[in-house]
């Protein structure tokens, strides 16, 4: 692991966000921004002592499947293991989250972090910062690689577009933020004791951990929702994953993360019956070809 102590640090680039404590520093020349483990919100003494190695192995699946997501090193920082989120922003850029361009658009219910799914494609369809069409594709996208992963926090706030005020030009942001993947809050013994008992694994694909996203105020199930909907865009984001998924990557993504052996059991496991009993089965629905 990368050792950031030395490492300049930028006071002039802060970061929000609710999950850890977040510095930015000079690393090769560029910014990174350090990102400290969180605790939970409802308990201050639960640590999610995972979630920083989780962050990076999301990340690295996500550009697995092609798809643009932020750069991530893990390292330490006096002592404590952090991950290293590379800033995507160049000068003169500032990125614009999801719940800030909702809240432009004056029609839009539950305000601009209402998490409702109805809104929120209503929200993609009338803002003008960015090609509504591409941004939906974009969105699909991110929810069903979430399904995959298993992200029970996917807001409003982190996830966006990057505008340059100079140039009058957006860009889609990579996709970032992703430490609520794989099942931050467990600990070894917790995994090991799930990977013996099929229950404890299926009560982990298909009662939690839900979408943070809602519908009729009540989270989204990931697989209800995926076999049963009849969003376009939805359907082809599952294509989309279908065709660019590779389990060999995948599992090498995994070995090669300098985590515990009983990690890297559970989340290769995790991810391919996620894969096989959520987006497998939900599209094999959606085709016909199962009940």
């Amino acid at each position: 692991m990368i050792d950031f102590t030395n490492c300049k640090i930028d006071p002039l680039r802060a970061y929000d966000g609710a999950n850890g404590s977040k510095i930015c520093v000079i690393y090769n020349n560029e910014r990174y921004m350090i990102k400290f483990p969180a605790y939970a919100k409802d308990n201050k003494f639960m640590h999610y002592s995972n979630g920083c190695l989780n962050e990076h192995v999301a990340s690295t699946i996500y550009r697995s499947l092609g798809i643009d997501t932020q750069e991530t090193l893990l390292g330490i920082y006096k002592g404590k293991e952090i991950v290293a989120c590379k800033d995507f922003c160049a000068t003169g850029e500032r990125i614009i989250n999801f719940g800030m361009i909702k809240n432009q658009c004056i029609d839009s219910e539950h305000g601009g972090y209402g998490t409702e799914l109805k809104s929120v494609l209503e929200a993609i369809e009338t803002q003008q910062l960015y090609d509504p069409i591409t941004l939906k594709k974009h969105f699909w996208k991110m929810f069903v690689v979430d399904a995959l992963l298993g992200n029970f926090d996917r807001h409003n706030g982190n996830w966006g577009v990057i505008v340059n005020e100079q140039t009058m030009k957006s860009r889609i942001a990579p996709v970032y933020d992703n430490g609520s993947c794989l099942y931050p809050q467990l600990t070894d013994e917790q995994m090991e004791a799930i990977i013996k008992d099929r229950k404890e694994i299926e009560n982990r694909l298909y009662v939690f951990p839900n979408s943070a996203l809602k519908e009729n105020g009540k989270k989204i199930n990931y697989f209800g929702y995926l076999s049963k909907t009849t969003e376009i865009s939805c359907i082809t984001a599952m294509e989309y994953v279908e065709k660019h998924y590779d389990e060999k990557a995948i599992k090498k993504i995994i070995e090669e993360t300098p985590i515990s052996k009983i990690k890297k059991q559970f989340y290769f496991l995790m991810i391919k019956e996620r894969k096989e009993n959520i987006l497998d089965k939900a599209l094999r629905i959606q085709q016909g070809t199962e009940k």
